[in-house]
């Protein structure tokens, strides 16, 4: 006769903190440096979500996605940007794919950064943020 395993209690955690698919709960110093990577983007691009991936990647699972998320985004909207402007030139209409592109990019930080404020681990959509930092 086997005995059934006890099913485990719920635990309830502290205000701000939740428990991500990947791992456990986040500490605010992780959500710290996730945020960073996504508003550093406003006023230096890429810079702050890489100096989050090379610095924190070994540290904090959470920072490490976050920093990856946030520094593909970043890279997929400047190549898109890019190689509209480049294109503008010979027709008109590249330069509201260039706009449209930014315009997308600033409104999925916004979002992402209420996301990581709460300790919750997501996903940005290919479609806008090639997977290319893997």
């Amino acid at each position: 006769m086997s005995r059934r395993p006890r099913p485990t209690p719920t635990v309830r955690l502290p205000d701000g903190y939740a428990a991500g698919s990947h791992g456990g709960p986040t500490t605010p110093d992780e959500r710290q440096w996730a945020l960073t990577a996504y508003i550093g983007q406003f006023l230096l691009w890429a810079l702050p979500p890489l100096y989050v991936y090379l610095t924190k990647k070994n540290r904090s699972a959470y920072a490490r996605h976050h920093g990856r998320q946030a520094l593909n985004l970043a890279l997929t909207t400047g190549i898109v940007f890019g190689i509209s402007v480049f294109l503008y030139q010979w027709a008109d209409f590249f330069l509201w794919i260039a706009g449209g592109t930014v315009t997308v990019s600033m409104c999925l930080v916004v979002y992402s950064a209420t996301r990581i404020n709460r300790g919750a681990w997501h996903r940005l959509p290919a479609v806008v943020a090639w997977p290319i930092v893997r």
